[in-house]
């Protein structure tokens, strides 16, 4: 019985081991299809980890090479990154390839402004909880988990869109370094008299409950009503004053009127009764625009910049009626307010107003309102104290500062040059929030003296300092520890300087200022640009960089851009790198001009996955055939057939306009000249018209021939490959460092492809260990005569007017034709001689002549005039 069960299984084992051998095999065929085909998915993960590894661009301070630098913006770490990121990074990561592979010894860090406002908004709504309500060290603690955890996700999206960034040198803005570099300038501005300590009307959020610079103040574009309002002078004449925050009217201190306004010469001096019963004085001043309302203006303290500036003019009396919370205080002429908010106030003041009949009309409108930033808060101007740097004071300085850097593109130095001649306000670098670089001060609680420790006691947070000390200078009041922190501009301000003293830049630490480019978007000229050279004026009187390099915003529809506030509508950076890859995505944003805002365009997507596809092909295509070619081979041109040494001048030619495009920071022109070259010139021309002679030709049939395709294939696909490697890193490094074997199977020999780290065709050639630390392609020679690139570009003609011919009549491209007829010149035919033969086997010719006269021999003739 068990000898018989085993003996009826013993079939069913051999189908089952069959099964399993015919499945193996299909497994390794498609293991073997697999390869010949690229996986970005796989294959770009692959060659950042190599980069890594084998620390490709690392920053080589011994080195000889020039240096270039670079001052790479610290993203702040307020959400998640966007698109729009990927936009203005991958542009200027481009510029690095390029100079590394130009020559120089390029110094590419990374940082994370990881403190301040943003961060601190981003966790009260990440995590529900409110700074100003929680013990000030669990809610630092939360803040800096929080921000390791957007550090991670920020550090893992510029890997995976292929940054050629030395990690290494990676710096964040909360760490104690940073903070002992913040503070020390903050002392060192200070001791000189550059940053001043006063009360006085602030621009203010009531909602994030601190006082900002003019910088970080936008105008939107809100819904509003214009009230007019009627005010009477004491002799009874009626006035007429339009506004749109009639809640400000309990503060109104004066009227202005134009001092040459007629309509109200004869009443400047005069008191005015505002709608609440409070008289007020009738003054003049040039700041009232005659034709804006009734052309009479009421001051309130504080409503706008022209109140402040008046009340500080004329010496007006304050009268504060909001909050630092934003809300609204009652006062001895109109008690109703009751701690409400500016909506409510306005609410409760124009029904009181009505009953008065003050209203005389109510218009809807829309106006430019000023908001805070960082969160779309209309702002408030309340009188705090708080810490400035003197700015306006360096207008002029900052104008000639700007004349001394190359902005790219030039006219964005126009922008910079407007906003500092609108400049009303010095820079305000105080915050009264949490999680941020302390100001180091203790202020004595008696008289003005205030204290900075030594050097050596940075970085400190005098909040978490106990011990209270006597006053130096009066001896009767105590040294209060200063609550405020550093604005976070005042720390990204010093990034240059944060770069040159990190430890990993051995003997040129502290001998890299100014640094040669610093690249950022245009809407911060205003902050990051203005503040770095004012900082870099006033230290070392100097401009922080040689180049400006301003990128434009990545749009989702008319007036929006992609931020970290809208998201990026659908798209999501990290979704579409694995959809499409980061070859492809790094492509299509190097379409758009620096500097410009463009729209978001999934056809560039498909055209840089389109490239990556085409990069591959012509690369199995020339690779295939290069197995049994030796590259120490050096041929002299007379060696070399006219196509070929046609198209090994013009991959260089090519690569010297590219240079000279990229150093003018134009990569979108160097794009498009590699795009034309590739695409047109090589692939549709070139690889179709050498691949009779690359593999079809026998070993002993014109084998010379074979030879000059070989060399030539060889030093224009390398070209190549240099030359998409800014824009696509990893489908070059993957072509770079493929090998061919040769394998027999039942259809015959093939040649198999297989792209590793550690060997490759051309690294192992080379001998470099990646493609993006070879030579850029340059022109030192000419291979090629005049005659020998008019002949090419007549037989470029040629093959399209045949090409065309072929398919009006619905022939096949490797249809024969009997004979083909070139009338032209004596010397356009004797440019032609060097390439008949190639034109021949590429259009499958079985005569072709070439002939100055204009009778045609056969009616059989393909005839073409040149």
């Amino acid at each position: 019985m068990s000898l018989f069960n085993k003996q009826e299984k013993m079939p069913k084992n051999i189908n089952s081991m069959e099964k399993d051998k015919n499945k193996t095999e299909k497994e390794s065929e498609r293991t073997e299809k697999e390869k010949e085909r690229y996986n970005p998915l796989l294959r770009e993960k692959y060659w950042q980890n190599f980069w890594e590894k084998e620390g490709v661009y690392r920053f080589n301070p011994e080195s000889e090479k020039p240096l270039y630098t670079i001052d790479t913006p610290p993203p702040t770490i307020s959400g998640s990154l966007h698109l729009g990121h990927i936009y203005s990074y991958t542009q200027a990561e481009i510029i690095a390839r390029f100079r590394r592979m130009n020559g120089f010894n390029v110094r590419y860090p990374f940082g994370m402004d990881n403190d301040g406002l943003p961060t601190e908004r981003l966790v009260e709504k990440e995590k529900g909880v409110r700074g100003r309500e929680m013990n000030l060290e669990d809610f630092v603690n939360i803040c800096l988990q929080v921000t390791e955890k957007y550090q991670k996700e920020y550090e893992n999206l510029w890997k995976s869109i292929g940054l050629s960034v030395d990690w290494r040198l990676e710096y964040s803005t909360i760490s104690p370094e940073v903070q002992k570099l913040s503070q020390s300038v903050f002392r060192e501005l200070y001791k000189k008299g550059l940053i001043y300590k006063k009360n006085a009307p602030a621009l203010y959020c009531c909602e994030c409950q601190t006082a900002f610079a003019q910088a970080e103040k936008e105008d939107k574009e809100k819904d509003s009503v214009f009230y007019d309002l009627a005010f009477k002078t004491e002799k009874g004449q009626e006035l007429i004053i339009s506004t749109t925050r009639p809640e400000l009217l309990p503060a109104c201190v004066a009227v202005f009127v134009h001092p040459d306004d007629d309509r109200y010469k004869n009443i400047i001096g005069q008191r005015i009764v505002t709608p609440l019963g409070e008289a007020v004085e009738i003054m003049a001043d040039e700041k009232v625009d005659p034709e804006k309302g009734s052309g009479v203006v009421m001051c309130c303290t504080y409503g706008d910049e022209t109140d402040v500036y008046w009340a500080k003019k004329y010496n007006l009396p304050e009268k504060i009626i909001i909050e630092k919370d934003g809300k609204f205080k009652s006062t001895p002429i109109f008690d109703q307010f009751h701690d409400s908010d500016v909506e409510k106030s306005r609410r409760i003041i124009v029904e009181e107003l009505k009953k008065r009949n003050a209203v005389l009309s109510e218009k809807n409108i829309k106006h430019s309102v000023g908001v805070h930033e960082r969160c779309g808060t209309p702002i408030e101007f309340l009188p705090t104290i708080q810490w400035f740097v003197k700015l306006c004071d360096m207008k002029d300085q900052l104008i000639k500062a700007g004349n001394k850097i190359n902005w790219r593109p030039d006219h964005m130095k126009k922008r910079f040059e407007e906003w500092i001649n609108g400049l009303k306000w010095d820079w305000c670098i105080s915050r009264e929030r949490f999680y941020g670089i302390p100001i180091p001060v203790f202020n004595c609680s008696n008289c003005d003296y205030i204290h900075i420790p030594e050097e050596d006691k940075l970085p400190i947070d005098p909040k978490f300092l106990s011990q209270e000390m006597e006053c130096p200078e009066c001896h009767n009041g105590k040294l209060i520890p200063e609550k405020n922190v550093l604005d976070t501009w005042f720390t990204s301000a010093l990034t240059p300087e944060i770069n040159n003293q990190n430890k990993l830049n051995g003997k040129l630490r502290n001998k890299m200022f100014p640094m040669s480019m610093r690249p950022q978007a245009h809407d911060i000229i205003r902050t990051w640009t203005l503040y770095t050279i004012l900082m870099s004026l006033y230290r070392y009187n100097k401009v922080p960089w040689d180049d400006l390099m301003i990128s434009g915003h990545l749009l989702v529809k008319k007036g929006e851009k992609i931020s970290k506030k809208t998201g990026g509508d659908k798209y999501k950076p990290e979704e579409l790198i694995k959809e499409y890859s980061a070859d492809a995505m790094r492509y299509a944003v190097s379409g758009a001009s620096l500097g410009r805002d463009a729209y978001f365009d999934k056809q560039e997507v498909d055209k840089g996955k389109k490239l990556v596809t085409k990069i591959y092909n012509a690369g199995r295509l020339a690779l295939s055939n290069l197995h049994d070619f030796d590259p120490k081979i050096s041929l002299s041109p007379s060696n070399l057939e006219g196509i070929d040494k046609w198209i090994i001048d013009r991959s260089f030619e090519v690569g010297d306009k590219m240079a000279e495009d990229f150093n003018n920071y134009d990569f979108t022109s160097a794009r498009i000249s590699f795009e034309d070259f590739f695409w047109r010139e090589y692939c549709d021309n070139y690889l179709e018209i050498i691949k009779s002679r690359l593999y079809g030709l026998k070993s002993t049939e014109n084998p010379e021939k074979r030879l000059s395709a070989q060399y030539a294939c060889y030093q224009s696909f390398l070209n190549v490959l240099k030359m998409a490697s800014p824009f696509v890193p990893h489908i070059t490094e993957e072509m770079f460092h493929i090998s061919t074997t040769e394998k027999t199977t039942e259809e015959g020999k093939k040649i198999i492809l297989e792209s590793k780290s550690e060997n490759g065709y051309f690294s192992e050639n080379e001998k470099m260990k990646s493609i993006h630390i070879t030579n850029w392609p340059r022109k030192t020679k000419d291979l090629s005569n005049e005659s020998i690139k008019i002949g090419a570009d007549l037989s470029l003609r040629i093959i399209a007017e045949i090409r065309k011919y072929k398919s009006l009549r619905k022939m096949r491209l490797n249809q024969p034709i009997q004979l083909v007829t070139i009338i032209c010149d004596k010397g356009k035919k004797k440019n032609l001689e060097p390439f008949l033969d190639d034109i021949t086997s590429t259009l499958r010719i079985e005569k072709i002549r070439a002939t100055n006269k204009d009778d045609v021999e056969s009616k059989e003739s393909v005839v073409i005039r040149l």
